[in-house]
C-alpha cells in the first residue's frame, strides 16, 4: 500500500515535474570542491503502470491462495523507480539484455535512453555534492563496475539500475539516497536473495582505501619534490647525470653538480619513491663497487663524475 501511495503520488504531479529540467541536462560544473554528481530519477510511465497492474492481475489469478513473488509487478527495467548517475555532461546506468557484454550504457542526462514512450518518465533530479575524483579516475571508477555488471545478469529485484548506481557512487565517494531502491531490496530479501550491494561493498571500499592511499602518497611526495634544489641545466659546468634505481622498482634520473652533496641525492631519492625512509638507506655503485653515506660528502670528492648509476640498500 505504501508503495501504491508514492506511485500515486508521482504519477498526480504536474506535467512541469514529468520533463527533464534544463538543468538536469547541463553538465554539472567542476568547482573548488570537485566535479558535481547528480541522479536522475525515473518514475514508471503511465503506460507500464498499466501493464504490470494486468501482469499482476494474471499472476494473482494463476497462484490463488498463495503468498509468492510472482506477484510483483514485473516492469522492465527498474523496481520502482529507475536511476541513472549523472557526471561530467553524461548520464550513466545499467540495462538488461541478451549479450554477454558489459550491460552499462551511458545517455544524454535526463533522456532515459532517448525513450519518450518507454517504460519510465523524468521524476526528479537529486543533487549528490561533488566527487574528489578527477576525469581519469572517473573512467577507472567505470571500468572496474562494468566487469561486475554484464547485461545478461540483469534481474528486477537483484541487479538492477539502482545497485549499479549505487555501487558507482559508493566509488565516487557521494551517497546514494536509499529510497529509489528500497521496493526492489525489500522484494529481493522476501525471496532469499543476497543484497548485490552489499555483497560488493566490502571489495570496493577496500579498493578505495587503496587508491587514497595512492594518492596520499604521491600527494607527499610532490610535496617533497617541492624542496629539493633546482636541477642544473645540462650545459652547467660540472654536471653530473645521476641515475637510482629505487626500491619500488622504478628509476629515476637527475641532473645534479659535483659541488652538490650525497645527501642531496638522496633527498631526490626521498621525494621519488614513497617506500624509502629519509636517512635510512645508503646508496651503491655496483660497477666499481662503491657504498656511499656520507650526507655530507660531495659527489666530486666520492668519485661520482659525469654520469652514476646507483642502487638503494636499507642502512645498517
Amino acid at each position: 500500500r505504501q508503495l501504491k501511495r508514492r506511485n500515486s503520488t508521482t504519477m498526480g504531479a504536474d506535467q512541469s515535474s514529468q520533463q527533464p529540467s534544463s538543468a538536469a541536462k547541463k553538465q554539472p560544473a567542476t568547482n573548488t570542491k570537485g566535479i558535481a554528481v547528480k541522479l536522475n530519477v525515473y518514475s514508471p510511465s503511465q503506460a507500464a503502470q498499466q501493464k504490470a497492474a494486468q501482469q499482476q492481475q494474471q499472476q494473482r489469478t494463476q497462484t490463488a491462495g498463495t503468498n509468492t513473488m510472482s506477484q510483483v509487478p514485473q516492469v522492465p527495467g527498474f523496481g520502482v523507480y529507475h536511476s541513472g548517475v549523472v557526471i561530467n555532461g553524461r548520464e550513466y546506468t545499467f540495462g538488461g539484455g541478451g549479450g554477454s557484454g558489459s550491460g552499462v550504457v551511458e545517455h544524454t542526462p535526463g533522456a532515459a535512453y532517448g525513450r519518450k514512450d518507454g517504460n519510465w518518465q523524468f521524476y526528479k533530479t537529486v543533487d549528490l555534492g561533488c566527487t574528489k575524483m578527477n576525469s581519469k579516475q572517473i573512467s577507472g571508477a567505470l571500468s572496474d563496475l562494468r566487469g561486475l555488471f554484464p547485461s545478461n545478469s540483469y534481474d528486477l529485484m537483484g541487479k538492477n539500475c539502482n545497485h549499479f548506481c549505487e555501487l558507482f557512487c559508493m566509488k565516487l565517494g557521494v551517497t546514494y539516497p536509499g529510497w529509489v531502491n528500497r521496493a526492489a531490496k525489500m522484494a529481493n530479501s522476501f525471496r532469499g536473495g543476497t543484497d548485490f550491494v552489499d555483497k560488493h561493498k566490502a571489495v570496493i571500499m577496500e579498493q578505495e582505501r587503496k587508491r587514497k592511499a595512492k594518492e596520499a602518497k604521491l600527494k607527499e611526495l610532490k610535496n617533497r619534490q617541492t624542496q629539493l634544489k633546482p636541477e642544473p641545466s645540462a650545459g652547467a659546468k660540472g654536471v653530473v647525470v645521476v641515475q637510482v634505481n629505487c626500491p619500488s622498482g622504478s628509476k629515476v634520473r637527475r641532473r645534479f653538480l659535483e659541488t652538490d652533496t650525497i645527501g642531496d641525492v638522496m633527498e631526490f631519492v626521498y621525494a621519488s619513491d614513497a617506500e624509502v625512509k629519509r636517512k635510512g638507506f645508503e646508496l651503491i655503485q655496483r660497477m666499481p663497487r662503491m657504498v656511499f653515506s656520507d650526507y655530507k660528502k660531495t659527489l666530486g670528492s666520492a668519485g661520482i663524475k659525469k654520469q652514476a648509476n646507483l642502487f638503494v640498500r636499507r642502512a645498517a
